[in-house]
This record gives C-alpha cells, structure tokens and sequence, in this order.
C-alpha cells in the first residue's frame, strides 16, 4: 500500500494553522507521515511551542525548523530532499488548509490510476481551477459550507477524475519518481506563487499530467502568510512563468473553453444551494429591428411574464441591439444583454421563436443550463425555395431539437407539423411539448393621426411570401366591388383602384391599430400559418374574420369557441366574393354567450410560467447537456474556421451588426448578397 509524506511549511498564524493540524489528526491514516517545517516567521518560538504541544502522542507528526527564513520555496524543497528520507509520494499542503475524511486515500488512488497521471489535486472551496463550483454568478467566492455543499451533492454526477492543465500549490500531490527526475520547485520563484504552475508545465513536457481528483475536498481558507505583498509576487514570477511557458495562458483557456465537463461547467445551476431564486434568460436574439409578429410575441410575452414573475426570478434578457434601440428595452427593464457582452449562466433560457441562427445556438449552448423555444412554423424548411437560400437552417432546427430540455408551440397545427416533419428527433427520446396560444392586449386601442386611404374597406394581411397566398389573391380582389387595405404588400401606394397597400416592418403600432380598427372585416387568404395572428386582430378589434379553410383556421375557430360564429372559412379564391358580401351584409361581431372573451397577455404568461416552472424542476438529463455541449462545442469551432477573420473578430463589429442589421430587416438584399459573396 503506497505511502504518502505530507509537508507543511509553516510561516505564521497559528489559528489556521491548528485546524489544519486537528483535521489531519482526525482523517489522516497512520501510515503516511507529516513533517511540519517552521520557517522562521515573525512568531516562530509562540509557533514552535503550539506546533509541539499539538502533535505529542501522534508518532507520525514530525517537526523542523529551519536555521533562518528561507521562504515557502526552499523550504518545500529541503523538506522533500532533506528531511524526509523515505520513498514515499510527496503531499505538499498548505498551512491555512484543513481536510476532509477519505481526501488523500482517493487522491492516491487517481494519481496510481494511470501512468501518465504526475500530480493530482482535489477539490476546494477557494483553488482558482478546482474551487467548487468552478464558476458562479455571485461575483464573488462561496462561503466555504455552500462549497462543500455544492461539492456533497456534485462529487458523484463528475467523473472520479479531470485532466486540467495545470494545479493549485495549497494540497499538491505528486509522484516521487518525478521529483527523482526532474527536481522540484525552482528557486528563482522565492517566497512563493506560481512554483506549482511552472512544476506542472516542466513535467508536462514529459507528457505528465495534472489531475483533478473530484471526489476529494480540502477546505482552503485566505492565506495570511503573505499579506499585502502576495499581489506583486504573484505578477513578478508570473512574468516568468510565460517567459518560459508563453502558451500557459492559452492551454488554461482553452480548458475552459472546450475540454471543461459541462456538469463541472455549470454546477452552481445543477445544485440548489447556490442561488436563492432560479435564474432566467428571456432570449430575443430572434426578434428583428422591425414591427412584426415574431417581434411582437416576444416583446409582449417578455413583458408581461417580467411584470408578473420578476420577484419569483431572476429574469435577464438578451436582444441585439439594433432592435434594443427601436424597441427600448435597456431603457425600462434591468439585465439587458446584447450577444456580444453577455455574461453569466442561467437555470433556464427561453426563446419565444424558433432559433434560426447557429450562432443563437451556440450562445444558448454556452450560457443555459436547458433551454426552451417556440416553434411558431417550419415553413421555412418545408418550402424549399426558402430553405434553398439558407440550408443551413434545417440542421439549425433539428439541433434545436435535440437538445432542447422542452419546446412550446403556438397551436396543435404547428406543433403536429414540426413533429411530422422532424419526426426522427421526436422518436430517438421524449420531448416535453406545450401549446400556448397567443394573446391579446386588454389596453384601449392605439390611435394615430395618419390618414386612411379608403373611408370603407376590408383588411388584408399578407407579403411576400408564397404561403401567404397574397399574389394569388390580387386578382379576385380587383373584380370586388369593395375597397381593400393590404398590409404587407411589396409597396407602399396604391395598387389599384380599389387596393391600397402598406409595407410591414416599418409602421407603428398606433396605425397598424387604426387601420385594422377602421376596417369593416380582415381578409387572411394565406394557406399557411403556425398561428392566425388576424383571428385574435378579430376578436380584438371586434371584427369579422375571412380566412383560409385549413386545419390551423379549423383549430382556432374551435378554439375561440366564443368568437367562431365570426370566423368565415373559404375553400377557393372563387368563393371569396360571396363569403365577402355576406361579411358585407352583417360586419357586426356575435358573440355565443352574448359578451366577448378575450384571451390576454396575462394569461399566456401565467401558462409558460407554470410550464416553465415544470421544466425547471425536472432533473438535467446528463446525457443530453453533454452531447449537447460537445457536439455545439465542436460545430462553433468548425464554424469559426470558415469565417474571415477581418470580417468578423466578434459579435460585437461593425460587419456582425450590419449582417445582422440586413438580415431582419432586407431580407431579399440579404440573400442576394449571399449569393453572390459566397460567404456574407
């Protein structure tokens, strides 16, 4: 059975000092040695006398002095090559530390578990790369109990070891044969600091590593040795440190970022010590710098679940922030993020919409333990001469999919559709799946000035896109004898004598209201829809509601029960005529029980929030956060390869925003550039 020497340089401060003693006493086998080693500190002979006193009657406790100071270098050093004679492996611990039972039996056990392992540390409270958890949102340390706690409840859900790149001097084990080899500490780092991490690198030349032990836990508490002057040691023999090592800092970086387990990653989530109220990311990275539905159901689900729910959690959000602008998020709301200056992990992140940019994913994959979206449509991925522009997409959703912890959904329509199409993914594992409807605002009706072209007219909502049936629809309109406002045309301006149109993205709230409150009926011709925005305008607005017959339309008239005798149904474009003038005849709304319901923004909060709150609860699938993290991990890695570095160093330059800008708000210019730079 291997032995162990633990060495205890020991400088001042008796008080930490005995308890490091007393939890060695307590879980330390009789079999490995301890040699405390005084170092002439400003109270040596009060030390001496408490270091001797202590250790009467444990046979195994050994005490030295040294003849003058020599610092904690040296003195590790004569320690290990002087005073202790034995073969055994070496424990270098510090003297403001204190143990926990089993800690150097499994630290032993990890160091002979393989060859190639040189040096192995354990876990701690306060141990830069082994602190538990590693990371938090606190800005600060735990207190050295929620650290064991994390520690208590973490130990079994990481694998027994972790190869990292370098170790922490305060509980430093290492194979003898190493220090036979190569030596020990170099003195040229005197008092002490960064010794350990040029042992680490030097052995690591050899192809030794450094280990963590992560069922092992040694309390380390804030050293005193040192006092004020530990700062400058530390940056004066940092500088030679990368003098000799000039990758140290880019191999400990890139530890956290690619090699780091994600259960270790993100801990102080998994845990439920740690925070005292669940942390939330809205996420409406999607949402464009324009008026439209997708930015309409994000903003408005944002603020009322905020005004109901920012007491029970702790709710950030993230926008880019061209659309932060037009909208004014930062200017009402705290923890505001844009995607290039978020910081900090989050319980649960939730996106409103579908996530259509990988670079959406990779920014969720980073900063949220599980993460929910709503898929409004697949449209854009049924329709291949949507999808053709940007094919990427459709791996975008099925990796949306896969790793979701739950997905919502804005009707049964879009949800059977999403689940028919990515059937596969559906298949390969259960995923938690909720409708929530939209809502409608319960405040009065927004007004404008602006004038309207037509004093009687009907509605219609539509664009661009072929699902929405709109170019189709044009010529039946123009045999009408009935006036119509298009909003979502190609062009503003008149587009025959009887058809006005209106460009969407660009007009405010308060005339899209008047022009749909002014209007006699709504017109929804598109064939379609993941949800019929124009239904709820009806209800709203008190209005009847001419739309497609298919299955979406179906499901919100039976629905909207209340309202369904208001809602007219067409099966050919031929028919619009005469569903239009018996609208004509009767435009006043019935309602079935003689008043109107409404179903607000309140209540659609309420549903996520208790969906969420569901999703919260549920254990993390291990499984799923590490294929998801390894897989996303690699793929933005892939990805960052393929774009030209002076085009984009971050999200935050001026080419990153102005993409994004022509994204969400010049799609064709867009995809036109696409095309022909290849890479925009």
């Amino acid at each position: 059975m291997k032995s162990v020497t633990v060495v205890i340089p020991v400088y001042k401060d008796w008080n930490t000092l005995e308890k490091c003693l007393g939890s060695l006493k307590k879980y330390l086998d009789c079999r490995h040695k301890v040699v405390i080693v005084n170092d002439m500190g400003p109270d040596w002979e009060l030390m001496e006398t408490k270091i001797s006193e202590s250790i009467i009657g444990f046979e195994n406790f050994y005490y030295d002095r040294n003849l003058q100071n020599m610092g904690f270098v040296k003195t590790c050093n004569r320690a290990v090559k002087e005073l202790d004679t034995t073969d055994n492996d070496v424990l270098l611990l510090n003297s403001d530390t204190e143990v926990t039972e089993g800690f150097l039996e499994e630290m032993l056990d990890v160091l002979y578990l393989y060859e190639k392992h040189g040096v192995v540390c354990p876990r701690s409270n306060n141990a830069t790369i082994l602190t538990m958890p590693v990371k938090n949102n606190m800005g600060k340390l735990l207190d050295e109990k929620v650290s064991y706690s994390v520690f208590c409840q973490m130990k079994d859900k990481l694998p027994r070891f972790s190869i990292i790149p370098t170790g922490v001097g305060f509980a430093f084990l290492i194979k003898r044969e190493l220090i036979d080899k190569f030596g020990l500490f170099d003195e040229k780092y005197g008092l002490g600091y960064n010794e350990e991490n040029d042992f680490c690198m030097r052995i690591n030349q050899y192809g030794y590593n450094v280990v963590m032990s992560n069922r092992s836990y040694v309390y380390h508490f804030e050293s005193k040795s040192f006092g004020d002057a530990k700062n400058e040691l530390d940056i004066n023999n940092r500088k030679t440190l990368i003098k000799r090592y000039p990758y140290y800092d880019s191999i400990v970086q890139k530890y956290f970022n690619h090699n780091i387990d994600p259960i270790e990653y993100f801990a102080d989530l998994i845990v439920d010590s740690v925070y005292e109220k669940k942390r939330i990311l809205f996420s409406l990275y999607e949402v464009p710098a324009a008026y439209n539905g997708t930015a309409q159901y994000g903003l408005t689900i944002f603020n009322e679940f905020y005004k109901l729910y920012n007491r029970k959690y702790d709710i950030h959000v993230l926008i880019n922030d061209a659309a932060d602008k037009l909208f004014g998020l930062s200017e009402e709301f705290p923890n505001v993020w844009y995607p290039y200056n978020i910081t900090g992990t989050f319980h649960l992140a939730f996106s409103p919409s579908q996530i259509i940019h990988i670079e959406h994913l990779f920014l969720l994959n980073r900063v949220s333990l599980k993460y929910v979206f709503c898929m409004q449509d697949v449209i854009s991925i049924r329709s291949n001469y949507i999808l053709v522009d940007d094919y990427e997409r459709l791996d975008i959703f099925r990796k949306s999919i896969q790793y979701c912890a739950a997905m919502t959904s804005i009707s049964q329509f879009s949800l059977d559709d999403t689940i028919g199409y990515f059937h596969k993914e559906f298949e390969e594992r259960e995923i938690n799946v909720k409708v929530i409807y939209h809502g409608v605002n319960e405040e009065e009706v927004a007004t404008s000035d602006d004038e309207i072209p037509f004093d009687d007219y009907y509605m219609v909502f539509g664009n661009f896109y072929k699902h929405k049936f709109l170019k189709e629809t044009l010529p039946y309109l123009k045999e009408i004898n009935k006036n119509f406002i298009i909003l979502g045309s190609s062009e503003s301006g008149s587009i025959n004598t009887n058809i006005y149109g209106y460009k969407s993205g660009r007009l405010s709230d308060g005339f899209i209201s008047l022009l749909v409150n002014n209007a006699k009926a709504i017109l929804f011709p598109s064939v379609y829809e993941g949800f019929g925005l124009p239904i709820l305008d009806g209800i709203k607005y008190d209005k009847k509601v001419i739309a497609t017959n298919n299955e979406l339309n179906r499901e919100l008239k039976k629905a909207f029960d209340n309202f369904s005798d208001n809602i007219f149904l067409f099966d050919k474009l031929e028919d619009l005529k005469d569903v239009i003038a018996e609208v004509d005849k009767s435009p006043v709304p019935v309602y079935k029980n003689g008043k109107k319901e409404v179903r607000t923004w309140k209540t659609v909060a309420e549903e996520l929030e208790k969906f969420l709150e569901e999703v919260l609860k549920t254990d993390v699938d291990n499984n799923i956060l590490k294929r998801r993290w390894e897989d996303m991990r690699y793929i933005e890695d892939v990805h960052r390869m393929y774009v030209v570095s002076k085009k984009v160093n971050s999200e935050g330059s001026k080419y990153y925003r102005f993409k994004r800008y022509l994204e969400n708000n010049h799609p064709k210019i867009y995809i036109f550039l696409r095309k022909i730079k290849g890479g925009f």
